[in-house]
């Protein structure tokens, strides 16, 4: 381990601070150091304690209140007798102590010294985790949030319902439990089935976790497609009343919720006011992808509320229900999110304007939203965000769909030059996505997800040079397997 004493802390921090000084020496970690904190810094006091063993007392670690310092700034100053954390916010004292903690792990506890100021470029660094087509466990949920929450993201937004499974326990929809959580696997022969609810108590154990680590979770829930568990469950929600069935297959299907069915609107209105109890963090995700209209084409409830919508064509019906979907979020108290297809269609009826919109097929829908005036959230699966696409085009490597280098990662930018200003005042930032089609274990899922995910996480903290973040990978590596994360270790 001697050979790490050599290091300077601007080697080894990943996402790399806004300015840091490297200074002679090092700071000896281990268990008999004491840490204070000021107050109005308890929890984040907690947290260290319970992280690196320590107890509370001595200065050796300190906290310290530092007025005017942004939401998330720091100030982290590491001495040979002392390391410093100077903040506004708790979370900015977080942020500070997730700098030591990644210094801890690569230096064998021996951190060198150091000055650093640091703030976030973006508010939005997030990770999205599709547990429909794959249900992960709480367990491995809250690895993945802590190992999120150590290169400063900060974002959890969690894909709960799907063609291939509803996860989102609601009460009063008895059917959600014994049809719409459960699919049939069709690779065997004797009926079994995959998937379940989550129940409340899960649901409120990882948010919980998440919160500690100033982690904010957003819930989504599919509308107006991608609904076929919900409609095998309640196949009156459907335009043809079924049968429908979860889906064991991939793909986008053209049974969707019907637009003109009024038990539709009165069951998505109960269960956004449910979900907005469960989840306390501000946002919904009401989803909006890849919705076939040909079912409202047909369907007469469809073409009567069109009717009586004074709608033209059927397009319009999505944009009809993106605003219904958007009211009830509005009413839970919330902020709707939707996938760039809420952009289209909206001719007759245009888009509530607080509407976020997650820009995923490519930027355009996210410039085209940005000129509409919303915030955007920019998310391309054609600049390297989309985390279950191979790491290269090789038949040796999972994954599916497409191909997401490291080097396409490591360049990626959520604010590209050739965007004005006024777009880039409306980008938030953007998130990782891994859809779960392909992906059958929590291990193929870090394999996919890192050190992808703490490539991107450097670009929304500060925006780094690919080549220079590139050479940080055996880095990445190194801290991936001192938390037991099975990497891609490729180029």
């Amino acid at each position: 381990m001697h050979t790490h004493h050599s290091y300077k802390a601007s080697d080894l921090i990943v996402p790399q601070p806004t300015r840091i000084e490297d200074r002679e020496g090092s700071f000896r970690l281990h268990p008999r150091i004491a840490i204070a904190a000021e107050k109005g810094f308890e929890e984040v006091h907690r947290f260290a304690l319970e992280l690196f063993g320590c107890k509370a007392g001595g200065e050796d670690i300190l906290f310290k209140y530092q007025p005017d310092m942004q939401q998330e700034a720091y100030i982290l100053t590491i001495s040979k007798v002392q390391i410093v954390i100077k903040a506004s916010t708790d979370e900015g004292a977080f942020r500070g102590l997730s700098t030591v903690r990644k210094l801890a792990l690569l230096s064998g506890n021996q951190l060198p010294c150091c000055k650093v100021e640091d703030q976030p470029e973006f508010v939005w660094r997030g990770f999205m985790i599709d547990c429909s087509r794959h249900q992960f466990t709480p367990k491995f949920l809250k690895k993945l949030i802590d190992v999120a929450s150590l290169f400063h993201l900060n974002r959890f937004h969690w894909h709960l319902t799907d063609d291939q499974g509803w996860r989102i326990p609601l009460d009063g929809w008895p059917k959600l439990e014994s049809i719409a959580s459960k699919r049939k696997e069709l690779n065997y022969s004797d009926g079994r089935t995959y998937g379940r609810l989550y129940s409340k108590e899960e649901i409120l154990d990882v948010q919980e976790y998440a919160h500690k680590r100033h982690i904010v979770v957003v819930p989504e829930i599919e509308t107006p497609g991608h609904a076929s568990a919900l409609l095998a469950a309640y196949p009156e929600f459907g335009c043809t009343g079924g049968p429908y069935e979860t889906q064991d297959r991939w793909g986008i299907f053209e049974e969707v919720m019907c637009a003109g069915s009024d038990e539709v609107i009165d069951f998505l209105s109960d269960a956004i006011s449910q979900i907005a109890e469960l989840f306390s963090d501000p946002y919904i995700h009401i989803g909006g992808d890849e919705c076939p209209h040909t079912a409202w084409e047909e369907c007469p409830r469809c073409q009567a509320r069109m009717k009586q919508q004074g709608l033209t064509d059927a397009r319009f019906l999505q944009s009809w229900m993106t605003s219904k979907v958007c009211e009830m979020v509005h009413k839970a108290g919330k902020r709707p999110i939707g996938w760039d297809e809420v952009l289209e269609g909206t001719e007759q009826l245009g888009l509530p304007k607080d509407l976020i919109v997650m820009s995923w097929r490519g930027l355009e829908g996210g410039l085209e939203a940005s000129r509409r005036g919303h915030e955007v959230i920019m998310c391309p699966n054609t600049a390297g965000c989309y985390f279950d696409y191979k790491h290269q085009d090789s038949e040796e490597e999972m994954g599916n769909l497409g191909v997401s280098t490291l080097r396409q990662v490591a360049g990626f930018s959520c604010t590209p030059d050739s965007m004005d200003a006024q777009t880039r005042a409306n980008v938030l930032g953007s998130q990782g996505n891994l859809w779960t089609e392909k992906v059958t274990t929590s291990r193929q899922a870090e394999y996919l997800l890192f050190p992808r995910l703490m490539l991107l996480a450097q670009q929304l903290w500060k925006k780094e040079d690919a080549e220079k973040l590139l050479q940080k990978r055996p880095i990445l590596i190194k801290l991936c397997d001192m938390l037991d994360i099975a990497c891609y270790r490729g180029e």
